[in-house]
């Protein structure tokens, strides 16, 4: 199962508790787990998808923001294709 698959099944708090447990079952996608959870609360910072990706936008924003903001949109963005492609 991928990273984003297991996130997605979960949701972050099961994650944030799995890696904090340093579960067993998630020690090979540890490290993807934990940027997915910085990812979302990343986004979460600005409200919404939506105006995160105004922000990453806009040219007022420092272009290491902007990297970091996209990857983050994007890791977003590939859970909720896990759950659209699940139904």
């Amino acid at each position: 199962m991928k990273a984003n698959e297991f996130f997605k099944a979960m949701g972050i708090n099961a994650v944030r508790q799995f890696l904090e447990n340093d579960n067993i079952r998630t020690k090979g996608m540890h490290d993807d787990l934990k940027r997915l959870v910085e990812s979302h609360e990343l986004v979460k910072e600005y409200g919404s998808i939506v105006r995160a990706k105004m922000y990453a936008e806009s040219t007022y924003t420092a272009p290491e923001v902007v990297d970091r903001l996209k990857q983050a949109i994007a890791d977003v963005e590939s859970c909720l294709e896990v759950s659209s492609e699940s139904n």
